[in-house]
């Protein structure tokens, strides 16, 4: 008998045999490789671009690093010369004699902690005068 109903004239078998075939393509290869396939080719592209990229990134970062530096020591030279010139002398020798004082305490603490960290003797570093205040009645 000849069922007109059923459009597919193949046996019910060959149904079953292509249920089990849905976990691959039309071509016979597995879904999933192409996935990876795809997967691949967008890592590869994007890593293209970041190549590409990369070297513009640099350039603006030492664009940036540069111009931040300039206008940071723009900014201090500037304010320090234009304090110089408009400052009063005794003003200036303040700040030179207190600039040296924190540079010679600076140095002290440093060597304090160096020797204490290479097994020194622990002592405090000397104290010195640099705490002293001078009064000065005449120019500088």
């Amino acid at each position: 008998m000849n069922d007109s109903s059923n459009p597919n004239p193949n046996s019910g078998s060959e149904s079953q045999y292509s249920g089990q075939q849905s976990s691959h393509s039309r071509s016979g290869r597995p879904v999933f490789d192409s996935l990876r396939d795809a997967l691949n080719d967008g890592a590869q592209q994007a890593r293209a671009a970041a190549e590409k990229a990369a070297p513009k990134i640099k350039a603006a970062l030492a664009d940036a690093t540069y111009w931040t530096g300039y206008g940071a020591y723009f900014a201090a030279v500037f304010t320090y010369a234009l304090a110089n010139e408009l400052a009063p002398d005794s003003l200036k020798k303040g700040s030179h004699d207190g600039a040296e004082a924190g540079k010679k305490a600076a140095e002290d603490f440093a060597r304090g902690r160096a020797s204490r960290a290479s097994g020194g003797a622990s002592q405090p570093p000397p104290q010195s005068d640099l705490g002293a205040v001078v009064i000065q009645t005449g120019p500088a």
